[in-house]
């Protein structure tokens, strides 16, 4: 998330536990970033109190204009109405979600569909890659996937090899084989295109996060409908 999003969201209250103690640890231990911290905070009011002033300028001016009107509006009105606006400017600045809210809230671990587990005399007859995935062992599972593409171009297996990274949060090196797996047609294509969508918002990436989104609804896939198009409304 970069500073000022980071800033954004602690002034709008949205960020977790763990980001408003980053932030606060910033404000104490770094001057560049208070005093970014406290210019954005000032910017932010003043702005806030120049258009309320605009506005009322604006309606004062409305009211000292001859009017062929038959009823009288209130200066309170003109107020309700320049608050409203101000309001509003500012309730879509502080209340967009951002880049991580978006990731968190349609993200989820891909399943495994390609070679299920099986449990045979409570022994694990498997893929050690798979099982591990299963087990959520994602560092495990990264090695024997990786180990496995050494000897085969199977994009299934590097589609779990990819989900294994971004599993860990390591979204750069997942993004690179997802973006592999994009250039081709194999089982878990529209999965595919959906984790890249997801990474590019992670990333702050709005504009390829689209794109990727874009592709998937020209597929004419059925692969998380409704979650696209919300997904699409909120960026």
């Amino acid at each position: 998330m970069n500073t000022e999003r980071l800033i954004q969201n602690y002034i709008a209250h949205r960020l977790s536990e763990d980001d408003k103690a980053k932030v606060e640890h910033l404000l104490e231990s770094d001057s560049a970033f208070k005093t970014e911290f406290e210019s954005y905070k000032d910017m932010s009011i003043a702005f806030k109190i120049s258009e309320a002033e605009s506005l009322k300028k604006h309606f004062q001016e409305l009211e000292g204009r001859p009017k062929k009107q038959t009823f009288k509006r209130s200066n309170y009105l003109y107020l309700a109405i320049a608050s409203m606006v101000v309001l509003g400017v500012f309730y879509t600045v502080f209340n967009t979600p951002s880049s991580d809210e978006l990731y968190d809230a349609y993200y989820s671990i891909s399943p495994n569909t390609y070679q299920p587990v099986t449990r045979t005399n409570d022994s694990l007859k498997n893929n050690d890659a798979f099982v591990a995935y299963e087990n959520r062992n994602f560092a495990r599972a990264e090695h024997e996937f990786e180990t496995l593409l050494k000897n085969t171009k199977n994009p299934n297996i590097r589609f779990y090899y990819a989900s294994s990274l971004l599993n860990q949060s390591k979204y750069d090196l997942a993004l690179e084989q997802f973006n592999i797996l994009n250039q081709i047609d194999f089982d878990y294509s529209d999965e595919s295109l959906w984790y890249t969508a997801l990474i590019h918002v992670k990333k702050d990436d709005y504009e390829h996060a689209k794109a990727q989104l874009t592709k998937l609804n020209a597929k004419n896939s059925a692969f998380k409908t409704k979650e696209r198009e919300a997904l699409l409304e909120s960026l």
